[in-house]
């Protein structure tokens, strides 16, 4: 029998703390993975704001694509209102192979555990693993787990934690006051949230669009190894979009999209950058994360152009018959309206044409 974590929250963002705690839990608790439950609704902080489902899933995607041991489960963002753990442990055990549920949760949190939901039956139904920081409360929580042992018969882990104080609302506080969260969160997660201050809100939604269109597609041609730099790639492959319009801009932002990913983000993966930077032109020789970046920004579920969901059908068949009909469509396209194809645009759609034996 397995014995699985599961850590709740609102994530918003995830950031080192979390992911500390969960890896601590792992080591020290004899789990065999970890799932991060990200809440709809807190039952202690319903009044609270907290920012969109998506992009709470998006940036604990990015945060836990690494580490194979972390995995992601959307039962409470699935399931709507008030997110009651009680709920959420009972259907995660229902649905599995008789494995073992244990809860993973900070010192504060446990040290309140009476007061929530169900709390009884909680306690009686499921383990926990408590994460206390050395020299903090720590009295406290060992005196409440050999209560709580002798009451109801629970499994209670005390587990020393890395004693970092670190939350999501510092986490908010620094970026609004324009001070550096690097290295208190992954750093996709980082540039992720960078990216979403940088991007008016219409831009960051197909952004974000684009990000979930290129994962999916990665994985659905079998480049499972590609998912987080097709991530990556989609989340940056716009930045310098200025919204004008002109040809030349929806041309020439791929490249600076290209430079500035390099020079202001840190990024190094030739492909990578690459994919950023043919995704508005294409080019010949194009690897798979490449034409997945190419096609997503052209067919993502926000695009309502005639013939989108055409397209998108075709892409998700065949990327090769799919980036050469949206290169050819793009061609005729420009020509219409009296602009310059590029020649990475003509020897994209004469290098497909090879390869297919068109």
């Amino acid at each position: 029998m397995k014995r699985i974590g599961v850590l709740g929250g609102s994530f918003d963002p995830v950031h080192t703390g979390h992911l500390m705690l969960a890896e601590n839990a792992c080591a020290k608790a004899d789990l065999s993975e970890v799932l991060f439950m990200p809440a709809h609704i807190q039952p202690f902080k319903q009044d609270a704001h907290v920012s969109p489902d998506d992009e709470r899933l998006q940036m604990l995607r990015f945060a836990l694509l690494d580490n194979p041991r972390f995995e992601l489960t959307t039962i409470e963002l699935d399931r709507g209102g008030v997110s009651y753990t009680i709920d959420s442990l009972r259907a995660i055990r229902d649905g599995g192979a008789g494995d073992r549920i244990a809860f993973i949760l900070g010192a504060d949190m446990f040290l309140n555990i009476e007061k929530w939901h169900m709390a009884d039956e909680l306690l009686r139904e499921f383990d926990f693993v408590v994460g206390v920081r050395p020299g903090y409360r720590w009295d406290e929580a060992q005196t409440l787990a050999e209560k709580l042992r002798a009451a109801y018969g629970a499994r209670i882990d005390l587990i020393d934690n890395p004693p970092i104080e670190l939350s999501s609302t510092q986490i908010r506080e620094r970026l609004a006051a324009g001070v550096s969260i690097r290295y208190l969160v992954p750093e996709n997660v980082r540039r992720y949230l960078m990216i979403h201050a940088r991007e008016d809100a219409k831009r960051f939604e197909h952004t974000k669009r684009v990000i979930e269109l290129a994962a999916g597609m990665a994985r659905r041609f079998g480049i499972e190894r590609d998912v987080p730099r097709a991530m990556l790639a989609a989340l940056l492959h716009d930045l310098y979009k200025d919204g004008s319009g002109t040809a030349e801009n929806n041309i020439r932002h791929g490249a600076l999209a290209a430079e500035a990913a390099e020079k202001e983000f840190g990024v190094t993966d030739p492909e990578v950058l690459n994919a950023i930077r043919y995704h508005t032109t294409g080019r010949a020789g194009m690897c798979l994360l490449e034409k997945v970046i190419f096609l997503a920004d052209t067919v993502e579920q926000g695009r309502t152009y005639d013939g989108a969901d055409r397209l998108r059908a075709l892409c998700m068949e065949d990327l090769d018959r799919g980036a050469l009909t949206v290169l050819t469509e793009l061609r005729e396209y420009l020509l219409q309206k009296g602009y310059t194809v590029t020649e990475d645009t003509e020897e994209a759609i004469r290098d497909l044409e090879e390869r297919i034996g068109q």
